[in-house]
């Protein structure tokens, strides 16, 4: 038995995965028997699966969602509406940034410490012989609680890549799948090109069942075409089969068999228009297309959450440390598109108040690809220290090796995320503004400490 103690809720000062001192115990338990593996195939986990009575057969409609960046925030726009229309849902997604629950949504509301215990027990008895992964153990475990409680869907999130991926044992029928944008990222698993990339990621489409394409590069939506033909699969593509339409007061959701004029959502940037309006194409090619009225969507625009994705914190030990007028705000980009996104942010906030870089990053990731779309609007940069993360994360030292190669002249070391920002204020006097960006793992514990100390 893995977990054979009930969930506390006592917190305990230092934790990765739960401040339930049960959970957090069995989790890492879990990783020490479960190490985490590329994904290789789908023989050994449809194995597990069947250990476990197949329950990835027992899901409600399901939304499938694959691509490099925008998937989370699809998902979360999907679940807004859904709870706007007053439907409930069941979601997947990885990685978490504060506590490992926010992974397994089950009918709308994180999995509670108890279940996840209960449930952790049962998929280790399941996986005893079995070769399988950290992801896939947990990805086995969130079907069997979504095959067990009901709800009007499954949102579903590949971990990576899509062919090969965990949750790609879902079969079609029941089934949407949506492809976000696609851009470098991964590329030592899932290929150096674009098209590779997206071939990897193609590999959710099923038979039959509808694909919805966010925008993309020609030669990735010709990746995406041909594979949804040869499996007879609908698809539907942006600026063929839906647009959006961005205006001052928000934005304009257009297909063949509807128009809507919707206020901005809760998440800042131009990019989450266009995955509002993938869920929304999703929706309209599912069943549950009846739920697609203005009063719902507007609703959803309202209340859509998806926290580091240029949140800006306003209150809490972190906020406590600035200024009057400063401003601090938290974006998990860790890739080129994704900082492409944050610079297009930057260019609409104020050149009066100067933009201060808190960072990390993994080994694995593009530097260069990352840093060149900030260069022209950061005015420092501090690396922290990442040692404590359970990653393969550069020093902070080598970080700024590399940075500096690019032009930045700026750029220090600094200890922790506190030390940097204080940094900043002894060191200016008038309002600054400061993001934290570069690592979800950086951001999540900019996150977490809002809520240990808060």
């Amino acid at each position: 038995m893995i977990a054979n103690q009930s969930a506390e809720t006592r917190e305990v000062p230092d934790w990765t995965f739960s401040p339930h001192p049960a959970v957090e115990q069995a989790i890492r338990t879990v990783f020490a028997q479960h190490p985490p593996l590329y994904p290789v195939g789908l023989k050994r986990l449809r194995r597990f699966f069947k250990n476990l009575g197949d329950p990835h057969l027992k899901q409600p409609f399901t939304f499938h969602v694959a691509g490099t960046n925008g998937k989370g925030s699809t998902l979360a726009f999907l679940q807004a509406i859904f709870e706007a229309a007053g439907m409930t849902v069941h979601k997947y997604t990885s990685p978490h940034l504060v506590s490992f629950d926010e992974r397994i949504v089950v009918g709308g509301k994180n999995i509670t410490p108890e279940l996840l215990l209960k449930l952790i027990d049962e998929c280790a008895q399941a996986a005893i012989g079995e070769e399988i992964s950290f992801f896939e153990f947990f990805t086995a475990l969130s079907f069997l609680a979504f095959s067990r409680s009901p709800a009007d869907a499954v949102l579903l999130e590949t971990g990576l890549g899509g062919l090969y991926d965990a949750t790609n044992v879902v079969e079609g029928g029941r089934l949407v799948t949506l492809l976000t944008s696609i851009s470098h990222d991964h590329m030592h698993i899932l290929g150096d090109t674009l098209p590779e990339i997206a071939t990897q990621k193609a590999g959710i489409i099923k038979p039959l069942s509808p694909c919805v394409v966010a925008p993309q590069e020609n030669d990735v939506a010709d990746v995406f075409i041909k594979q949804a033909r040869a499996l007879k699969s609908p698809y539907y593509l942006y600026g063929k089969d839906w647009e959006i339409a961005i205006y001052a007061d928000g934005f304009e959701y257009k297909s063949a068999r509807h128009m809507f004029h919707l206020p901005n959502p809760r998440l800042l940037g131009h990019h989450q228009l266009y995955n509002a309006g993938l869920a929304i194409a999703a929706l309209e090619n599912s069943p549950y297309a009846a739920i697609l009225e203005h009063p719902v969507l507007e609703q959803a625009m309202q209340r859509v959450t998806w926290p580091g994705r240029l949140q800006k914190i306003t209150s809490g030990p972190l906020a406590g440390l600035l200024p009057t007028g400063w401003e601090l705000w938290l974006d998990g980009a860790h890739n080129d598109a994704g900082a492409a996104v944050v610079a297009e942010q930057a260019t609409f906030w104020d050149k009066k108040q100067p933009l201060h870089l808190i960072t990390a990053m993994k080994r694995t990731k593009d530097v260069s690809g990352f840093y060149s779309h900030l260069l022209p609007h950061a005015a420092s940069i501090q690396a922290v220290d990442s040692s404590w993360i359970d990653a393969p994360m550069l020093t902070a030292e080598d970080l700024c090796d590399q940075i500096r190669t690019m032009g930045y002249t700026d750029v220090k070391t600094a200890a922790t995320l506190e030390s940097a920002i204080r940094a900043l204020t002894f060191q200016f006097s008038a309002p600054q503004r400061i993001l934290v960006t570069g690592s979800l793992y950086l951001v999540g514990h900019a996150l977490k400490q809002q809520q240990q100390t808060a």
